[in-house]
């Protein structure tokens, strides 16, 4: 099957399309189906909190590229409004990393991935139109209640009995086939048009599913026929931030224009001891304090550990509290830190922060 595509890699990111060429620029491997128009059929790629490649399998890339495969040779026969049914839209005109002012001023040389989307993020800062749903443009399917076999790519293995998706009546066993009318053939897919759905509406998915066929006998054993599949579209609409998710993974993290003003790092299992504090519990240590934004608004001191949440006192990494912040509050909210300073814990209380920088290049 390898030998049916056409294969190129891209190695930097420099005069790559960003508006045809839409991916998760924080994962570390992405493949993209095209035609020889560059008429997108499908993306393969994707990652989360966990694993780098716990979404990602030989099994389910195989069957992105069978699945593709397919409709491109059934592509020579259809016509031009049945072929435009199966590519997913791409945004007009050319836009690269070098349109992006602050990245053009600010870096020399190859583009990486993560710098895109960092400079994206400086730059809609600097230009008053960025949104804190910028941050959560790749939400995973568990978000609205499904989960994927992860050796199909986008057959459901398993619904969330509360979730909305359940009470629509998505099932086991289902095929997502589309996303708002969109074309998927991957949880990559998925996941791209979640990223671009207007939450205040609902969502229609379109699903593949298997009919039961009637018994038949064989030898003394009745056998089910083998059964067909019909297709159905269901609409629902998922809780409010259904799009919200880990983002302390993320590398773009540390370029998000929001003034933190702390650096710090998890204690070691020996200085937890020497601070009897648990393992299993949340243990920061602030190393350097800039004195504005949360650091100042909280009155957070170098040598502080922040060992709760409000009342989550989780083991965090500082990335993972970060991220923890970033999805709990908006700005004006009153966070709340427990600290452990000078061998007392003090309760901390300050206001989360409004969106802005004053960075103009990514580190």
């Amino acid at each position: 099957m390898r030998r049916e595509f056409v294969c190129a890699r891209i190695t930097r990111m420099n005069g790559v399309n960003l508006r045809r060429f839409q991916f998760d620029y924080d994962t570390t491997w992405n493949a993209f189906f095209l035609d020889e128009k560059l008429n997108v059929y499908s993306r393969y790629g994707g990652r989360d909190h966990g694993e780098p490649e716990a979404r990602l399998s030989k099994e389910s890339l195989l069957q992105t590229m069978r699945e593709v495969l397919a409709v491109h040779k059934a592509q020579k026969t259809a016509s031009l409004r049945e072929r435009r049914r199966h590519w997913q839209p791409v945004e007009p005109g050319v836009f690269t990393p070098r349109d992006i002012p602050l990245l053009k001023k600010g870096h020399q040389g190859c583009v990486h991935c993560h710098q895109v989307r960092e400079y994206r993020y400086l730059q809609s800062a600097l230009d008053k139109t960025f949104s804190r749903r910028d941050i959560y443009d790749w939400p995973l399917p568990e978000n609205i209640g499904i989960a994927f076999d992860r050796k199909h790519g986008h057959r459901v293995r398993k619904v969330d009995p509360k979730s909305a998706a359940a009470k629509a009546g998505i099932k086991v066993g289902d095929v997502v086939t589309r996303v708002n009318d969109v074309p998927v053939h991957s949880e990559y897919d998925v996941r791209w048009v979640l990223g671009r759905s207007d939450e205040s509406k609902p969502l229609r998915i379109t699903l593949s599913r298997s009919v039961a066929g009637k018994r038949r006998v064989v030898g003394i054993r009745a056998k089910r026929n083998p059964g067909e599949r019909r297709e159905l579209t269901l609409s629902f609409r998922p809780p409010a931030a259904w799009k919200t998710t880990e983002i302390g993974w993320r590398k773009s993290l540390r370029s998000l224009p929001l003034p933190f003003g702390i650096r710090g790092y998890s204690l070691t299992r020996s200085q937890r001891k020497e601070l009897h504090l648990r393992e299993d519990r949340m243990a920061i240590r602030i190393v350097s304090v800039t004195g504005k934004g949360l650091a100042g608004s909280l009155g957070l001191r170098r040598k502080d550990t922040v060992v709760a949440l409000a009342d989550d006192t989780r083991n965090r990494t500082l990335e993972e509290l970060k991220s923890d912040l970033v999805r709990r509050y908006r700005a004006g909210d009153v966070v709340r830190l427990t600290v452990l300073r000078d061998g007392k814990q003090i309760v901390l209380k300050g206001q989360f922060p409004k969106w802005e920088t004053d960075e103009t290049s990514v580190p």
